[in-house]
Order: C-alpha cells, then sequence, then structure tokens
C-alpha cells in the first residue's frame, strides 16, 4: 500500500512526467519491501540506458534551479536518490518516507517550432461559434493513448513497465 502512495505522490505533485526512472524505482523501493529495493539497486549498478539517460536530460531541465542535479545519472548513489527526492519535497525524514504531494509549477522554455504548433492549437479554439485554424493538422482528440501497443510490449509513456501494468489497466 505504501508504494501506491509514493506513486500517486508523484502524478499529485506534478513530477510524473519529469523524473527520472531513477528516482521513481527509489521512491518505489521504499514502500515495495526487499524485491523493490533489489530492484532499485540493480537499476542504479546497470547504469541508465538510453531512454533513462534522455528523461535525466530532461529532469534535469526542469528540475528547480536550488536543487544541484548531477549531469548524469552514471554512478548514482542510493544516497543521491533520495538527497533529490528530499529536495524536490517527495520524501522526509531519516529513513527516507514519501510526504503528502504539492503542487508544482514547471515553466518551460519553447523552441520557434513548439511555440508555433502552440498558437496553431490556440487559434484553433472555437471562440462565439468563429474558429479560424485548419483542424485537420491538430493532433486527434479522438485516437487512444497506446492504441496501437501490446500489452505485454513496454509502456509508450516511458516508465520501463509492461503497458498493461500501466497505462493499459
Amino acid at each position: 500500500m505504501r508504494q501506491a502512495t509514493a506513486v500517486t505522490g508523484i502524478i499529485d505533485s506534478g513530477w510524473a512526467a519529469w523524473l527520472p526512472l531513477e528516482l521513481i524505482a527509489a521512491l518505489e523501493a521504499l514502500g515495495g519491501g526487499a524485491p523493490a529495493r533489489r530492484a532499485f539497486r540493480d537499476r542504479l549498478a546497470a547504469g541508465p540506458d538510453p531512454i533513462s539517460a534522455e528523461r535525466w536530460e530532461r529532469f534535469r531541465l526542469v528540475a528547480p534551479s536550488r536543487i544541484d542535479v548531477p549531469a548524469t545519472a552514471d554512478g548514482l548513489t542510493e544516497a543521491e536518490c533520495y538527497t533529490l527526492l528530499e529536495e524536490l519535497g517527495l520524501v522526509a525524514g531519516s529513513p527516507p518516507r514519501p510526504v503528502p504531494a504539492e503542487a508544482v509549477e514547471l515553466v518551460l522554455t519553447l523552441d520557434h517550432d513548439e511555440v508555433r504548433e502552440l498558437e496553431q492549437l490556440r487559434s484553433a479554439r472555437v471562440v462565439d461559434g468563429v474558429g479560424d485554424a485548419d483542424l485537420s493538422a491538430l493532433p486527434s482528440l479522438t485516437d487512444t493513448f497506446g492504441k496501437d501497443v501490446g500489452r505485454n510490449d513496454p509502456c509508450p509513456c516511458g516508465s520501463g513497465k509492461k503497458f498493461k501494468r500501466c497505462h493499459g489497466a
């Protein structure tokens, strides 16, 4: 039950999309018993795979400036993981325990293409029955997330879990 609380806290705090897989594993290890702690240690010992390394880079971009985030997850220790989680306000105490989540405001810098896409989406809004954008160029709202993913395939969200255990439940 503690594991569900830790992961729910990430989702409630807004960090779910940005938190590196190593730190998610650290949170899961807090309440998951010996197998979760062993999986966490094994993940750290193996080092980051390309997906984890990319996610770590994204995390470094959005992490608050008051937090000293290592350049890579290579050689990351359990203590460093829990220190980062504590600085984010996701755990507290010794030994670390999940804390109730608080809202997190993320400020992102968009490049030119992303700004243009955002403006296209904004202009497609219908205001007083009037909308002036070509709706065929916009992403479909009827497409289902993971519709082409098999139950036993990795989840497209990047969590590293099987689709059936993540977004396919």
